[in-house]
């Protein structure tokens, strides 16, 4: 084949692509499943609690467990805690990935100050900036250590 012919078969082809892209709507498939998003994610409910006696500062953790699929970077911690707890995380953020709701992925170290007796519930929040998701988790304050 001479380079004339070559190219005008070059020209031919991409005239022809531009043409059945045209007709499909001018974007390739693979392009159009990128801007719809369809990754989910759920921060998992794993019932945990502790319980503790009271008037006495604790040591304690609970795990972040989510179940999905996410592209970019989740956020976690947590809120509504007693007043005087200190938290931090050995880890941050939990980058993209995808998990089956029951592998820990994270945990929350929390230092809680000596609480009167009572059930306290503060929520673990992730969110990765455009929504946020949270659960419950029990904190009961008792006569002694141990929830039966």
């Amino acid at each position: 084949m001479s380079r004339s012919t070559f190219g005008v078969a070059r020209l031919a082809l991409g005239l022809v692509t531009a043409v059945t892209l045209a007709l499909v709507g001018g974007q390739p498939a693979v392009a159009a499943d990128r801007t719809t998003p369809t990754e989910t994610w759920q921060l998992s409910n794993i019932g945990q609690r502790i319980c503790i006696p009271a008037g006495q500062t604790w040591w304690t953790y609970f795990w972040i467990t989510i179940k999905g699929e996410w592209s970019t970077p989740i956020e976690v911690g947590a809120r509504n805690l007693p007043a005087g707890t200190t938290t931090s995380l050995p880890h941050a953020p939990i980058p993209p990935g995808s998990s089956d709701g029951h592998a820990a992925l994270n945990l929350i170290a929390m230092t809680l100050p000596p609480l009167p007796f009572g059930v306290y519930q503060p929520e673990l929040t992730a969110s990765d900036g455009v929504r946020t998701d949270s659960v419950p988790v029990t904190i009961q304050v008792q006569e002694s250590w141990g929830c039966s």
